[in-house]
């Protein structure tokens, strides 16, 4: 007759292999190799995803200082976006003295105007 721990050891999977895990109550992980395993596929995909928003930062940076060569410029968003420009992601936001909101993608902010129009402008340092 198996007593209810015994029972409840047998429900317990590994999260990486879903082989039954033996131990402590609160074990998780059949091995150390099972552990390390999972762990680092976890930090794989974050990763991935952190540098994947990074060379689309990156991507928005080069085609704002190709756009601006210093100064300030007024573009079309459909020019932007042609050039592979991805408005939903920046670095920041701030508001200007006026109540408008800047975008910020490194040291170049940027308005979004009703009209279709983005004013950009290269941060002074």
């Amino acid at each position: 007759m198996l007593c209810i721990l015994e029972l409840k050891k047998m429900d317990r999977k590994c999260r990486e292999c879903d082989r039954v895990v033996f131990g402590r109550v609160d074990k998780i992980f059949c091995s150390d190799e099972c552990r390390n395993a999972y762990n680092n596929a976890r930090e794989r995909e974050r990763k991935h995803e952190t540098i994947e928003i990074d060379r689309i930062l990156k991507k928005n940076l080069r085609i704002l200082k190709e756009l601006t060569a210093g100064g300030y410029k007024r573009v079309a968003q459909e020019t932007l976006s042609s050039m592979g420009f991805d408005f939903r992601y920046i670095t920041s936001v701030k508001f200007s003295k006026g109540g408008k909101i800047l975008m910020q993608c490194y040291n170049y902010s940027y308005v979004n105007s009703s009209k279709g129009i983005v004013y950009i402008r290269e941060k002074n340092n």
